[in-house]
C-alpha cells in the first residue's frame, strides 16, 4: 500500500479495508512509530490511533474489534506513550484480533 497511513496498520485485515470507516486514524512520525511497534511487540496487542475527539463509528475499528485487555502497570505505561502523541488518541486491541 502506498498510504503511509497503512503501513502502521497492516493488522487491518485486507478484506476489510473497504468495508471499514479508517477516516479517522492518523500516522506517526518515524520515531513513534518505531516505539509503538515496539510496545506492541512487548504487550501483545495492536494499536490504532486516533484524532482527538474521535467517536466510535458503526463500521470502525472500535465497533469491529475487541480491545486489548490489559493490566493497571500495562495501562500505565501505555498511558505514558499516549501523552508523547499530543492530542491523538491510542487504542490497544486485542492480539490475536477478536470481533464483537
Amino acid at each position: 500500500m502506498s498510504n503511509p497511513l497503512f503501513y502502521m496498520y497492516d493488522w487491518i485485515p485486507s478484506h476489510e479495508l473497504n468495508t471499514l470507516d479508517l477516516s479517522e486514524l492518523e500516522y506517526l512520525e518515524q520515531n513513534l512509530v518505531d516505539e509503538c511497534e515496539r510496545l506492541e511487540k512487548e504487550f501483545n496487542v495492536f494499536f490504532a490511533v486516533y484524532k482527538k475527539g474521535t467517536l466510535a463509528k458503526p463500521k470502525g475499528l472500535c465497533t469491529t474489534f475487541k480491545f486489548a485487555k490489559l493490566d493497571q502497570d500495562t495501562c500505565n505505561l501505555i498511558d505514558d506513550f499516549e501523552h508523547k502523541l499530543g492530542k491523538r488518541i491510542l487504542v490497544a486491541y486485542a492480539k490475536p484480533l477478536e470481533r464483537w
